[in-house]
């Protein structure tokens, strides 16, 4: 019985860690506002938090989370948030004392598990918040701070191709920022005048079914990109 007692903690270990998880600073397909940053995952056993920063950007800046507020699971399910700490709660506002000012948000769901990707979507009358397509899976994390660290350093063509791996891969990994892969490299390619290039991913991200596929191409049409 004695040498039976590791192998049960270890059971119970590992169950406690297969249900939970944490991720910091996840990437995403599309945000708003523009100044929220996603800090922190955490798939809890009883809850899943999502912990969030916004920093305000203009004088007088106010902000609150409207109760209507869901974590959406890749199947659509929709589950609504039960606690929120360093906001109010709409109508109550917090107000920015300036520009620059930042406030860290803890948002609690129920329990989810550990999901292969999600988002979350506040139901409010104007400047919702929102973050499509988070993505959990640590390796794909990886790989796409990689890539856009490249974008940034001006290597397009590292870049480029990281991404159409990634692509190559989607069916595999069930990922929700599809749309955003293939923005990438429409944008990139049609920066470089690879128009024929450019046209091909976007006809391929029209038939691809990507989840929020009419906000991306609503995000390429702003930047003067649409090909029908």
């Amino acid at each position: 019985m004695i040498k039976q007692i590791p192998i049960i903690v270890a059971l119970v270990l590992f169950t406690v860690t297969a249900a939970s998880q944490t991720i910091l600073n996840p990437n995403y397909g599309l945000r708003s506002p523009r100044s929220a940053e996603l800090v922190r995952v955490n798939f809890n056993e009883g809850s899943t938090e999502v912990q969030i920063s916004i920093t305000s950007e203009i004088d007088n800046a106010w902000f609150c989370i409207d109760r209507n507020t869901y974590i959406v699971r890749p199947d659509g399910t929709r589950l609504r948030l039960t606690g929120l700490k360093g906001l109010p709660y709409c109508p109550a506002t917090h107000r920015f004392s300036k520009p620059g000012e930042k406030v860290t948000v803890t948002m609690t769901f129920p329990h989810t598990g550990v999901m292969s990707w999600f988002s979350i979507i506040e139901e409010c009358g104007e400047g919702c918040l929102s973050f499509r397509g988070v993505v959990t899976d640590s390796d794909l994390n990886r790989k796409l701070d990689e890539a856009y660290a490249l974008v940034d350093k001006g290597e397009e063509a590292a870049a480029y191709s990281i991404f159409e791996q990634l692509l190559t891969e989607s069916d595999s990994l069930n990922i929700g920022i599809e749309g955003s892969i293939y923005t990438a490299l429409i944008l990139i390619d049609h920066r470089l005048g690879r128009q024929d290039n450019a046209r091909a991913w976007y006809e391929r991200m029209i038939s691809s079914g990507a989840p929020d596929l009419g906000l991306y191409l609503e995000t390429l049409r702003g930047e003067g990109i649409s090909y029908r």
